[in-house]
């Protein structure tokens, strides 16, 4: 009678754990099925985010072709500012896909580049100081506000030297 006893409670056991283990499946198809929702709902905001890139550097390479009388920034300046807002989109590209920071993806660009070296691009950013608290942040946001920063700066005009009389 005992044993009876102890086989039932194990058999109750077992069905326990076997309906436990039916109510996991079932909740891990639930979350498989959101994560595979929440990665394409990701995948379209990285494309907007990537044609939204695009759509900047274009507005941003038509801000730098105009070109003040005595421009803010230098020859070299410029074509670094040129670089970095060609860059833009690659940058929100490698930044969403592969989680590298803009300034990674930055120097790796500068290495197709041998006319241009990270020593330049780092005294730009220090001599001009809007810019230097976004190139600091390192940060894809930041990279896009520095883009607009340097394209602005590039076609300012420099303030025209006052000789006293």
């Amino acid at each position: 009678m005992m044993w009876i006893l102890v086989v039932a409670v194990l058999a109750l056991v077992l069905l326990y754990i076997l309906w436990q283990t039916e109510q996991m499946g079932k909740t891990n198809k639930v979350l498989q099925k959101k994560l595979q929702l929440r990665e394409q709902e990701s995948l379209r905001l990285q494309q907007a985010a990537y044609q939204l890139a695009e759509q900047q550097k274009m507005v941003l390479e038509q801000q730098l072709l105009l070109q003040p009388v005595k421009p803010v920034l230098s020859a070299r300046e410029t074509q670094l500012a040129r670089m970095l807002c060609l860059s833009l989109p690659l940058v929100v590209k490698e930044c969403c896909d592969k989680a590298a920071t803009p300034q990674q993806v930055i120097k790796s660009q500068l290495r197709q580049h041998a006319d241009i070296d990270n020593s330049q691009l780092e005294q730009m950013m220090k001599k001009h100081s809007r810019l230097t608290s976004l190139w600091q942040a390192n940060s894809v946001m930041a990279f896009i506000q520095l883009c607009s920063v340097v394209a602005a700066l590039a076609s300012e005009e420099a303030a025209a030297n006052v000789s006293s009389l």
